[in-house]
């Protein structure tokens, strides 16, 4: 299963669909980043990406999922 099958089943099952979901892939496309945001993914970052702003990703996804909690 790719990346795009994969965040498809994430959205798509109650169970999982408030999972934060980074894409993370080579196609650089804006057609494909469209794709991607479309499925519901919360980021998507083409390679090769700097290390650093995926940490930022995952620190604001998380303040994020914070917030909206209520925690």
């Amino acid at each position: 299963m790719d990346g795009w099958e994969t965040a498809t089943k994430l959205r798509g099952d109650v169970l999982t669909t408030h999972i934060k979901v980074v894409l993370i892939t080579a196609r650089a496309q804006e057609d494909d980043k469209r794709r991607g945001l479309g499925i519901g993914v919360d980021a998507y970052l083409t390679k090769p990406f700097d290390p650093a702003e995926l940490i930022q990703v995952v620190r604001d996804l998380a303040t994020e999922a914070r917030q909206s909690s209520g925690a």
